[in-house]
């Protein structure tokens, strides 16, 4: 099950390296720190708030954002899925 998972990440993640729309340095990084940020939650009485998705939404990339955005869909996917799991 494992395995599964970290396939299907580095799938999603080399799936958005590849729809980027200019060169970036460190991209992939960069990538993985806005799928870690679309991750973070914060739980207050049994209530899960997605703190770092909303966070993601504050900020404002130069380069590629639609692409970091979708990173942080993901995790905020992965978040959610993880709940039920």
């Amino acid at each position: 099950m494992f395995m599964i998972f970290i396939l299907f990440w580095a799938a999603g993640i080399y799936l958005l390296f590849r729809s980027r729309n200019e060169e970036e340095e460190h991209l992939i990084l960069k990538l993985i720190g806005y799928y870690l940020l679309g991750t973070f939650t914060f739980s207050i009485n049994g209530i899960v708030l997605p703190v770092g998705f909303i966070i993601s939404l504050f900020l404002k990339p130069r380069q590629n954002r639609s692409v970091k955005r979708g990173s942080a869909i993901f995790g905020l996917v992965i978040m959610v899925i993880s709940l039920f799991l």
